[in-house]
């Protein structure tokens, strides 16, 4: 059986077409160089000898490297966004679930969220304002990117091992893309998340801190004239509870003089290493 086989040299990667074969007297199985290939990024399928090419191991080798390239994986980003746009206007969540279960098997879940979901909202967003989708296709594109995330949410299968944290809005406030983008980064990354609807009041968000003792608060904040009533929110609970909170959403980053720029651009591992302080603090994410 060949494969190939990649050996690091200060920091340089190289690769080598290897066999493996069943030694009899040993029984055990020895490695034979076939052939040096080269730098593993110079490298092409044309570079295996023809006896070796249709092995599926090596074939699965270079259709993934070929993935990974930036000009093809922007080329199927975008066309993912056209589909995805499609079945958005359609009302297909089912659909698009197929499709991005098909994106994230070869570039991750987090890939899509960041490179294909968030900027296609903004997109989404755009074409409204621009009037070159009515108002009644808008909101059939809202409620499938809800209907969608809400999907991929109850088909997550992660252990919940980590920690444990609660996402909430100020009253007043009605998105949820935001919210539910955040709680499926998190939950990915193995952790327990308390998402709170729009809405909740004040009362029933501390009942919610006080029963589930998270590590750790997300306040997010989506429109300038909820900010005060966010400070409000936030500081009833850094008087009643020591649990640190991170700030986010546009009104956060509109505002960014006053809610200073700790954090700033902070990816969700970077503001997973906050949460082990138990010290309370306001982390603005803008």
């Amino acid at each position: 059986m060949a494969y190939l086989r990649i050996k690091s040299i200060r920091g340089q990667k190289y690769l080598y077409l290897v066999k493996s074969t069943w030694d009899a007297k040993k029984k055990t199985s020895k490695q034979t160089i076939i052939k040096y290939l080269g730098i593993e990024s110079d490298v092409s399928i044309n570079d295996i000898p023809e006896d070796y090419r249709d092995s599926k191991k090596i074939s699965d080798y270079f259709m993934n490297q070929k993935y990974f390239q930036p000009n093809i994986q922007t080329e199927i980003t975008q066309k993912l966004q056209k589909d995805l746009l499609s079945t958005f206007k359609n009302g297909d969540y089912v659909e698009a679930n197929s499709l991005v279960e098909s994106y994230q098997t070869i570039y991750g879940f987090e890939s899509f969220l960041n490179d294909v979901l968030i900027p296609l909202i903004d997109d989404i967003e755009l074409l409204g304002s621009s009037k070159k989708i009515d108002l009644g296709t808008q909101t059939t594109c809202y409620n499938a990117v809800q209907d969608l995330m809400n999907l991929i949410l109850e088909n997550n299968s992660t252990n919940m091992t980590k920690k444990k944290i609660l996402i909430c809005v100020p009253y007043g406030e009605q998105h949820v893309f935001g919210t539910k983008v955040l709680e499926s980064q998190l939950l990915t990354k193995g952790n327990t998340v308390y998402n709170l609807s729009p809405f909740t009041p004040v009362s029933s968000i501390m009942e919610s801190i006080e029963n589930n003792n998270p590590d750790c608060i997300f306040v997010s904040i989506t429109l300038d004239e909820n900010i005060l009533s966010a400070k409000r929110m936030i500081q009833k609970i850094n008087d009643q509870y020591a649990i640190p909170i991170i700030v986010g959403g546009q009104a956060v980053k509109d505002d960014s003089v006053n809610w200073g720029s700790i954090g700033q651009n902070l990816s969700i591992t970077k503001i997973l290493k906050l949460i082990q302080s138990k010290k309370p603090e306001i982390i603005p994410i803008i």
